[in-house]
């Protein structure tokens, strides 16, 4: 599954989950925390999964550290979870 998150997509923290949520298919329970995210995409996703996140630098500004813990979250998932791919690019 190819998943595609644009920056201009989302404005705020709660966007960007309800957006996550929405593309990951992820259940009603679902709380809208990192730490809720870390154990969707450990427990409860379909894999192979190829994400990309278009236009970071918007996110970060918009977002702020939010952002910055979002990416280290994404790239950890990319390290530790077989058939999970994660990639900042510019245009898709």
């Amino acid at each position: 599954m190819n998943i595609v998150i644009d920056a201009c997509e989302f404005n705020t923290i709660e966007e960007f989950h309800e957006l996550i949520k929405e593309k990951m298919d992820f259940p009603e329970d679902y709380n809208d925390t990192l730490d809720d995210l870390w154990d969707f995409l450990v427990h409860k996703v379909n894999y192979p999964v190829n994400l990309y996140w278009l236009d970071f630098e918007t996110s970060r500004a918009l977002l702020g550290s939010d952002a910055d813990d979002l990416l280290e979250l994404f790239t950890e998932a990319d390290e530790e979870i077989e058939d999970f791919h994660f990639e900042l690019q510019e245009n898709f």
